[in-house]
């Protein structure tokens, strides 16, 4: 029990002093031994109410030294810095957990290297037209491109009738025939061959 009061060094009943014991010794027992150590001042008993509290006797202690208590000061601060040590390599190693979770298993690695590859594929397919020439617009993209173009085919060829029109009818009034007045004028007109559509050809 004195070796048992001693690792702890902290105030107990005989109650506390049999729970440490893991019953070994019962309370009566633990009473009658901590009262024998009281007589042999061993421990100090201290009464608050009904109740009685041991604490070891600190006469029967050496004060350590001054040397002493610098070489603890020293084993604590590499303790210290032994725990900071610990702390910092935890620290990592949840790092590397924490990516390891939220890393891709292996199916879904699988998964995304298939998805990856026949998109590569599409692409080495797609390289091979351009570069062999191969038509590769789509069929709606031609028919979209065909409407757009007939559209303003349309409206170019109106817009060409009605400056045909005006030019001549100024040419008539300056008696002077209509390409030479384009020319005064400075103005060029589209080719002729504009009035094909390229297309059809």
């Amino acid at each position: 029990m004195v070796k048992q009061k001693k690792s702890l060094a902290v105030k107990d009943d005989n109650a506390d002093i049999s729970n440490n014991l893991h019953g070994a010794v019962t309370k009566a027992i633990a009473q009658k031994v901590l009262t024998s150590l009281a007589d042999k001042k061993e421990v100090v008993c201290k009464s608050y109410g009904k109740q009685y509290v041991y604490v070891i006797s600190q006469e029967q202690f050496e004060s350590p030294s001054p040397d002493e208590l610098n070489n603890m000061d020293v084993e604590i601060e590499g303790l210290k810095k032994e725990v900071n040590d610990y702390k910092e390599r935890n620290k990592q190693l949840q790092s590397v957990l924490s990516g390891l979770t939220n890393s891709l298993t292996n199916e879904q690695v699988e998964e995304k290297l298939k998805t990856l590859a026949e998109k590569n594929n599409r692409n080495e397919e797609r390289l091979q037209e351009l570069k062999s020439g191969t038509k590769s617009v789509s069929v709606e993209d031609k028919n979209r491109i065909e409407a757009l173009y007939a559209k303003n085919r349309k409206l170019w060829r109106q817009r060409k009738r009605m400056f045909d029109e005006i030019s001549a009818q100024i040419a008539d009034a300056t008696e002077k025939k209509t390409r030479e007045l384009m020319d005064d004028l400075g103005i060029e007109t589209d080719p002729d061959e504009l009035k094909e559509d390229p297309f059809t050809n």
